[in-house]
């Protein structure tokens, strides 16, 4: 099996979004705790999409990630946040993308499945192309890509990457808890779709999201062996 690491790290979601790859070229799992919660915005977007008041009145920090993607909101209280780390010939399955997404979402489900076997039969991968739309192009979890995980067919683990010569990084978040402020309340109003507001994304208990993150480098990099 490829050699695998767990990591933690600790810090604003500034700095955990800055581009700071392990110093070996293994796989590795690196769970991201925020120290203040926070409004992330995909490399494309600017702060004009958000009202100023919202934000501010939630108490979020204004980050902006170097992958695309829409808005996503971080708080280490209701969510998990993992970087998945993959080094450069990993794997033939990690060469593009999409081949990249796809294994990392693959190994959520597995660990998932595993941390509460009566998710099992209803969870699923989202094999089709990224979805468009009004919402979809504002807000992560409004969304699917390639490789994110559903449960009943709600957005359970969302996903963005960012790609290097030597590294790919796949930020992963999921759900847990109900948090203080919705993203789609903080787009402002001269920026709102007129479509209705999307649902909530799904959610599943704390320490199931713990215990799946804790085992999911030693998933990926089985998964990843051989192939």
């Amino acid at each position: 099996m490829l050699p695998f690491r767990q990591e933690q790290a600790h810090g604003s979601a500034g700095v955990l979004h800055g581009w700071s790859p392990p110093t070996d070229p293994i796989v590795t799992v690196r769970r991201c705790r925020a120290d203040r919660a926070a409004l992330v915005l995909g490399s494309r977007q600017g702060e004009e999409l958000l009202d100023p008041a919202g934000v501010t009145g939630a108490g979020l920090e204004i980050v902006r990630r170097a992958s695309g993607g829409g808005i996503v909101l971080v708080d280490d209280t209701v969510a998990v946040w993992v970087d998945v780390w993959l080094p450069a010939g990993a794997s033939s399955v990690t060469s593009d993308v999409r081949g990249s997404m796809e294994a990392v979402g693959s190994a959520w489900l597995t660990a998932l499945a595993a941390a509460d076997p009566d998710l099992a039969g209803h969870l699923s991968i989202h094999e089709g192309p990224v979805s468009r739309g009004a919402w979809e192009e504002l807000l992560c979890f409004a969304g699917l890509g390639p490789g994110e995980v559903l449960l009943d067919g709600r957005k359970l683990v969302g996903l963005s990457q960012r790609r290097t010569r030597e590294w790919s990084r796949v930020q992963c978040q999921v759900f847990t808890g109900n948090p203080s402020a919705s993203a789609a309340a903080l787009i402002a109003e001269s920026h709102r779709p007129d479509d209705p507001v999307p649902d909530d994304p799904a959610r599943v208990p704390r320490d199931v999201v713990e215990s799946a993150a804790a085992a999911l480098a030693g998933h990926l990099a089985e998964q990843l062996t051989d192939r």
